[in-house]
């Protein structure tokens, strides 16, 4: 009996083989074009789209502190959007009335 030739065998795990390094390679393909991609989105958009990008990511707007606070500090489970907003409105209303 000769055994079973295990030479013909598909691997188990692909680290080693040839896929491995494509897929690898691909990956940092991927990764390169995406960075080089926004890079120069970044600096060919100028102050216009730096300004957006810091309004949008870094400014929070005052409701927004709000909102998160209602949820932070809520002891019972989230509220809903409709239950917050009227709870801001409830707070404007509150403050109009001083």
């Amino acid at each position: 009996m000769g055994g079973v030739d295990a030479s013909r065998w598909k691997p188990r795990r692909t680290k080693g083989t040839v896929i491995h390094k494509t897929r690898n390679q691909f990956a940092w393909a991927v990764i390169a074009a995406g960075t080089t991609i926004f890079a120069a989105y970044y600096y060919i958009g100028g102050d216009d789209l730096k300004q957006r990008i810091r309004k949008d990511f870094y400014e929070k707007t005052e409701e927004e502190v709000d909102r998160r606070n209602l949820m932070r500090f809520s002891l019972v489970a989230p509220k809903r959007g409709e239950t917050i907003r009227q709870l801001l409105e409830e707070e404007r209303d509150d403050q109009a009335r001083k």
